[in-house]
């Protein structure tokens, strides 16, 4: 008995279809952590900082030691080496500033820049540059540009120049959740040389978090869960990829240890985030790596804090800040302090 044709035909394409939909089913559900265990587990002890909402960002300056924290309503420093130090609001912001990630250049004369990614009331984004002295910080230039889509984190060069990342070059919320949820490589780097943007580096994924250390920068893909390392140009600031390192974890915003290890933070049940948002009372779990470099790539991962969500749920940054751990999360109402052995 013969078979029709069609039919196999239909059968096969049916076939091809299951395995590819399986397959796609399988890669979102591995990017956003329903696979992965959680372990609390941290050999310190942490201490809550409150007075803040929303700590997103962090900045270490270790010459002054003092941390620069981004909140929704403005620029905290906290004297870290200080028993006890609370939480102080920065004077010199704009009206219209809520920032989101910032970095910090220390010049050879001592002077210090702070520059943040300020999400503006109509929503569109600009880049605010400050120069940070004491309790206060002074504007010293904004730069806006259509480029900023959707920045997530900076890297500063200098005090004219820096990378930032966007998370999404998409325009529109469908296809931002297209890119999340198909993995679509379609977000980019771009390098300010202080006078233009320009594209460093295209077809990343979710990135949330850079770093820039010497002739290097690193990038942390949140549902790739990798940390991709660029070799970089110091003159134009085109980047060449040198490496990608995977670490199962949401992974977002990456700090530099004076030692040149890099301490990311990471939020590894997406799901768990996405009901966070929606309800403060379900915590998401958080976790923070340690990164060590060989040779100016990553080179071995070790996982420093894990906690379920009640300590501090859904960790976007963690930053090194002498023998601290400081800890932050933008749906949080507090900071962690924590003492590292």
């Amino acid at each position: 008995m013969k078979t029709n044709p069609w039919l196999r035909l239909g059968i096969t394409a049916g076939a091809v279809l299951f395995v590819f939909a399986a397959a796609v089913t399988y890669r979102f559900l591995e990017s956003h952590g329903v696979f992965t265990a959680v372990e609390p587990g941290f050999a310190g002890t942490c201490r809550a900082v409150a007075g803040i909402a929303g700590p997103g960002d962090i900045a270490v300056d270790a010459p002054g030691k003092t941390a620069f924290v981004s909140a929704k309503d403005g620029i905290y420093a906290y004297a870290y080496d200080v028993p006890g130090a609370h939480l102080v609001k920065l004077e010199g912001t704009p009206k219209d500033f809520h920032p989101g990630g910032i970095g910090l250049y220390r010049s050879p004369d001592g002077g210090l820049t702070l520059i943040a990614i300020n999400r503006q009331g109509d929503g569109s984004y600009a880049i605010d540059v400050f120069a940070a002295e004491g309790k206060k910080l002074q504007l010293i230039g904004s730069i806006g540009s259509d480029v900023l889509v959707d920045p997530s984190d900076l890297a500063v060069v200098d005090e004219d120049r820096f990378y930032v990342v966007n998370a999404h070059t998409s325009r529109t919320v469908l296809g931002r959740w297209l890119d999340d949820v198909l993995l679509l490589p379609r977000a980019n780097v771009l390098f300010f040389d202080g006078m233009k943007f320009v594209t460093a580096a295209e077809e990343l994924n979710s990135p949330r978090g850079v770093a820039a250390n010497g002739q290097r920068l690193f990038v942390a893909e949140q549902y790739p869960r990798t940390l991709l390392a660029f070799e970089r140009d110091s003159f134009s600031g085109r980047l060449k990829e040198a490496g990608a390192f995977p670490i199962a974890s949401g992974l977002d915003r990456i700090d530099i240890a004076p030692d040149g290890s890099l301490w990311i933070a990471g939020q590894p049940k997406a799901f768990a985030m996405n009901a966070f948002h929606l309800n403060p009372k379900k915590p998401a779990p958080s976790q923070v790596f340690r990164v060590d470099l060989e040779g100016g790539t990553p080179h071995a991962f070790s996982l420093v804090y894990a906690n379920g969500g009640d300590e501090i749920g859904g960790a976007g940054v963690a930053a090194r800040a002498g023998d601290h751990l400081l800890i932050g999360s933008e749906q949080g109402g507090k900071m962690l302090d924590c003492g590292l052995p």
